[in-house]
């Protein structure tokens, strides 16, 4: 029973965490244009008094309600954040590059790669580079170069990149067990990156509103934060396990590996028709 509640429950306490903290900072945002005595024939009057009838408990569980639907708006998953960041991150490097220096397809093939380093751990980066060369390799024939392999791979890996999210749900169809331990991590980031942004957000009302040391509390946010994007990679993880593990397809990649040619196992072989001409020649009888 306990183990059913449990997603249920994580679902929950994401955005009613962040929901909070978002609603406090709209109050001290808003808090020197709130009344705190309402005059008879002022707008909010009946909304005081619905609160003074129905007493503290109620309100208090409307608040929740409120800051859980605040929350549920403003909720982000840590994989987009990070996702989000990578990129932007690279929009502005690569201006800068292209301004500074020459261009080269090895430069866009790095970027490339580093947008994968913002969603896997550097292992399932390396597991997934190895799992895309054997299996480019063992549909090209004659193997590609280093070079031409080099950019393949990275075609391959942005492909399956664009798949992490369907494969949440193939994973959950082939192993429950492992979809349970992704989820938790999942569940787990999401928490620690939203709370933290929101903290950021906190914090810099505060600074505003209150105090300029309040501009402290981005500090031990930020690190939340960034633990956040940390766990959001593990999470990724498993999904790449999955994969390399042939438990279940990358719709995209698979089609792009079927696109590099037909497979080398139903290739015949170059060379056969040659042999056979040649046997042929032997066995045939001299005309004398």
């Amino acid at each position: 029973m306990l183990a059913s509640l449990l997603p249920g429950l994580r679902e929950l306490r994401t955005p009613l965490a962040v929901g909070y903290l978002y609603a406090l900072s709209l109050y001290l945002l808003l808090l020197d244009s709130i009344p705190t005595k309402v005059k008879d024939e002022g707008n909010l009057k009946p909304l005081y008094d619905v609160a003074h009838w129905l007493g503290k408990p109620a309100v208090l569980a409307a608040g929740a309600f409120l800051a859980y639907l605040i929350g549920s708006v403003l909720v982000v998953r840590a994989t987009t954040l990070s996702r989000g960041i990578i990129t932007a991150f690279l929009k502005v490097f690569d201006r800068f590059r292209r301004d500074t220096f020459e261009a080269s397809t090895d430069d866009e093939d790095a970027l490339d790669t580093s947008k994968a380093m913002g969603e896997l751990t550097s292992g399932a980066i390396k597991n997934l580079w190895k799992y895309s060369g054997d299996r480019i390799n063992r549909k090209l024939r004659p193997r590609p170069s280093e070079e031409a392999l080099f950019h393949l791979v990275n075609q391959a890996m942005d492909h399956l990149l664009r798949d992490l999210p369907q494969l949440r749900t193939r994973l959950y169809t082939a192993s429950k067990d492992m979809y349970g331990d992704y989820d938790r991590l999942a569940a787990e980031a999401d928490l620690k990156a939203n709370v933290g942004l929101a903290g950021i957000v906190l914090g810099s009302v505060m600074t505003a509103q209150v105090h300029g040391l309040w501009v402290l509390l981005w500090v031990p946010m930020g690190f939340l934060g960034y633990r956040g994007l940390s766990t959001a990679r593990q999470a990724n993880d498993y999904l790449v396990q999955a994969v390399v593990t042939d438990l279940v397809k990358s719709p995209s990649f698979e089609e792009f590996i079927d696109a590099l040619g037909p497979s080398t196992e139903a290739r015949p072989d170059p060379d056969y028709r040659g042999r056979t001409c040649r046997a042929g020649n032997r066995r045939q009888p001299s005309s004398d």
